[in-house]
């Protein structure tokens, strides 16, 4: 270009055809009157890609010992067309000169085709613009959601509405983890650098031992998944941690630990090992989403995610991944199991979440009494203890095998189910176990009836089988200090929406004004609801409400409420 701003020749427009041919440069060899022009005939188009592995380096010319550094490379990636172009030629011209192949390993990528599978077309109106998204969601979205949807050599069928869910259910949860975090850590002055306050992982609880565990399992998986270049499963691996393990279980658990205005290890222990989750996660997920990662990092280190190690979970090295404990990890997979569980026993035995129960009672089964606490508040249960019988709860039902004795009794059928159905269900079973057992007339043998165990009267449950057959018995019982306990979490519940939706920060105190019409709460739930809801000034009212409260109504109790 400098060479033709000093010559005659006419500057072209762009260096391609046919601008390019209207260029004549002269040479300037000594002797040499010659002209140059472009090349009317060259090979290939892809000879000169084909040469990239060398070419780079200006070899054979010089750096032979840089080309003998990284030759061959260790992988290549284009899309599945570069079949017979880059792939091939690259093959091609490393063969004819070196006899040797040039690359380790190639990745051939699938095409990104429309949401319903269909090449996109401007013509079809099915083009997507990436900057709608970029614009919208962001980079980091669109980075993860092409990552996770498929594996990478398969096509990818792009879905507007699978971004914003990755956005959604990703990077929203990931990003209200990190606020969680720092917003107490700034309320507490929280230092991860200061030793005076630091606390080993050993004297942590089994919660924040179980959440560092886990992200060390993740992290050697998500790692394992990405040197097997199954980069979607290490993708969906981290994004199930960071959505189930970490925000739904580990911060959900933990939020009353940070709610105590006092100084406590157990504080500071959520504190580090909320930090130290957040980084690791961070390292994880920069090769694939490199901002929000690094924004986050920024703040909780004060480096960039991208000048950090990665996390190394080999014994070979130094280890930088917390221990693994995988008796803890299984021991926590049962309790999260119970508590689902829980949630279903409820729902099928009609009584609402927020509503405690006196007792709950855990059959069979490994010992998690390490864990009782976590499960007893998510159970909402009172107490939470252990049972080796669980006969205590159930009861024996007969019922008639329809099948058997229609057969044996024919036109009397109807007589002897009456008489089954009206009989003591044990005291059937022992006659029919001693062979003595007959109604209407008729021998009743183990081959006529059904035994069936279902729970005594006041008493839910469910089994686990998959665990070695471990149940779950709620207490069904209902009274008025319950009744209170209930209504009472419902109204925080409440008065904490109201809270989000003003934008409330943290710290911030609120006056409460409440009215309640059919349950007066007890005193010690009252002081509950101030303290959660961190009312400053609160009033009980019996009198009119203002017409810009908050209605509500549970268990036939009519509630309003005011806050400012």
């Amino acid at each position: 270009m400098a060479s033709m701003k000093t010559s005659s020749s006419p500057m072209p427009p762009e260096l391609h055809r046919p601008y390019v041919d209207e260029v004549r440069l002269h040479c300037t060899t000594e002797g040499c009157n010659g002209e140059m022009i472009r090349e009317p005939y060259v090979m290939d188009c892809w000879f000169d890609s084909g040469c990239a592995t060398f070419a780079q380096w200006h070899y054979p010319f010089e750096n032979r010992d840089k080309f003998d550094g990284a030759f061959p490379v260790d992988y290549i990636c284009e899309a599945v067309d570069q079949t017979r172009g880059w792939f091939y030629s690259l093959l091609a011209v490393s063969t004819t000169v070196f006899d040797s192949i040039c690359y380790k390993r190639c990745l051939s990528l699938g095409h990104i085709l429309d949401k319903e599978g269909k090449k996109m077309s401007k013509s079809k109106g099915n083009v997507v613009d990436p900057w709608d998204h970029f614009n919208k969601e962001g980079a980091d979205s669109i980075r993860w959601y092409m990552t996770t949807q498929s594996a990478p050599w398969s096509p990818t069928n792009f879905d507007p509405n699978g971004v914003r869910e990755s956005y959604a259910k990703m990077f929203l949860t990931l990003w209200n983890v990190y606020r969680f975090h720092v917003d107490y850590a700034a309320l507490d002055g929280f230092d991860p650098d200061d030793g005076d306050t630091f606390v080993p992982v050993s004297e942590r609880s089994p919660l924040d031992r179980w959440i560092l565990s886990r992200v060390a399992s993740m992290s050697e998986e998500y790692h394992d998944h990405f040197v097997a270049w199954d980069f979607h499963k290490g993708g969906r691996e981290l994004e199930s941690f960071v959505v189930n393990d970490l925000s739904n279980w580990y911060v959900r658990r933990s939020r009353r630990r940070l709610w105590d205005e006092g100084e406590s290890s157990d504080k500071r222990s959520c504190q580090h090992t909320l930090h130290e989750v957040l980084l690791i996660v961070c390292r994880l997920m920069a090769p694939v989403s490199p901002f929000i990662p690094d924004s986050i990092h920024r703040s909780l280190m004060g480096s960039s995610v991208h000048l950090a190690d990665w996390p190394v979970g080999s014994e070979l090295v130094e280890r930088s991944l917390p221990p693994i404990d995988q008796t803890l990890e299984r021991e926590m997979d049962l309790v999260r199991s119970l508590a689902e569980t829980g949630r279903r026993v409820r729902v099928e035995a009609g009584r609402r979440q927020r509503l405690p129960c006196r007792n709950g009672w855990i059959v069979g089964g490994p010992d998690i009494s390490q864990f009782h606490d976590i499960l007893a508040e998510e159970l909402n249960v009172e107490e939470l203890t252990t049972e080796d019988d669980l006969d205590r709860f159930q009861k024996i039902e007969v019922h008639p095998n329809r099948k058997a004795l229609g057969a044996k009794c024919r036109g009397d059928l109807p007589a002897v189910l009456s008489e089954i159905e009206n009989a003591d269900s044990e005291a059937l079973l022992l006659e029919v176990e001693a062979g003595i057992a007959a109604l209407a007339g008729y021998e009743i043998t183990s081959e006529d009836i059904e035994i069936r165990r279902v729970e005594k009267e006041g008493y839910a449950a469910s089994t686990l089988s998959e665990y070695g057959d471990v149940s779950l018995v709620l207490d069904m019982s209902i009274d008025d200090e319950l009744l209170s306990k209930g209504l009472a979490r419902d109204i925080i519940r409440r008065v904490q929406a109201k809270r989000k939706d003003l934008d409330l920060e943290i710290e911030a105190t609120i006056s409460l004004s409440v009215w309640t019409r059919g349950l007066d709460l007890s005193k010690g739930d009252w002081e509950r609801l101030v303290t959660e809801t961190r009312a400053s000034n609160f009033t009980i009212n019996e009198g009119e409400y203002p017409e810009v409260s908050e209605e509500f109504e549970v268990d036939g109790v009519s509630v309003r409420f005011v806050i400012s």
